[in-house]
């Protein structure tokens, strides 16, 4: 009878990784719907110049949800995991939000806020009596690269400056912060000589969208360079 259990137990691993895989694909259905629904609402409420930059914006990142979701699959064959489906549901979900930010860029006012460059990265800044505080954080990749750095950067106008130098490093680090370069809203984001503070396949580069305001007690956690808190 042993061979008889074997087989029950195979049988029922094999119905319950189907069951997993049927809602894994069910939420994924239901996300990529309402983000479809979000863009073409978008679509007709944007200005037509800056929905050109969305557009944009959304195919490189379709491509990269599937790349990073493909690398969670387990198996030769990518469309029957679970974990690959769920991967395009949780990064649709996030995405969903990054886009409805699109609607309430006209909102920002200063350098201060949080921002998402809807790919795994991460900005917070704070403007406050003539300085400037921020903290990013990234995660990068199907491997989960991450990074982090915090400081207080220099500020003229639209462009904002951060030096440091590891220790270890001969050269320092820069960041370079752009204010509305790429469009109001925005902040782009340069980088060199950062890899102290990332793994090898993140980085801090990239154009971040102004999502909102900033609660007192993030403000205090930026303030002090505590990153997540």
């Amino acid at each position: 009878m042993k061979w008889l259990t074997g087989f029950l137990l195979a049988a029922g691993m094999l119905a319950a990784q189907a069951g997993d895989l049927s809602m894994a694909k069910a939420a994924f259905a239901e996300k990529d719907k309402a983000l479809n629904a979000e863009f073409a609402a978008l679509k007709k409420d944007l200005r037509p110049e800056l929905f050109t930059k969305l557009q944009e914006d959304q195919r490189g990142w379709v491509e990269h949800r599937d790349y990073v979701s493909d690398g969670q699959a387990h198996g030769d064959k990518p469309e029957q995991s679970a974990d690959r489906w769920q991967s395009m549901a949780d990064m649709t979900n996030s995405r969903l939000a990054w886009l409805k930010a699109w609607r309430k860029l006209d909102q920002k006012k200063s350098w201060s806020g949080s921002y998402s460059d809807g790919r795994g990265g991460l900005l917070e800044i704070v403007e406050k009596d003539g300085k400037c505080w921020f903290v990013m954080s990234v995660v990068r990749g199907p491997t989960f690269h991450t990074g982090e750095i915090s400081g207080q950067m220099r500020v003229n106008d639209s462009t904002g400056w951060f030096e440091t130098k590891a220790e270890g490093e001969d050269k320092p680090t820069w960041l370079t912060f752009l204010d509305g370069l790429d469009y109001a809203g925005s902040v782009r984001v340069a980088e060199e000589n950062t890899g102290s503070f990332h793994g090898a396949r993140a980085y801090f580069q990239g154009t971040y969208l102004w999502t909102g305001e900033l609660s007192a007690e993030e403000k205090k956690n930026v303030m002090e360079g505590r990153i997540g808190d």
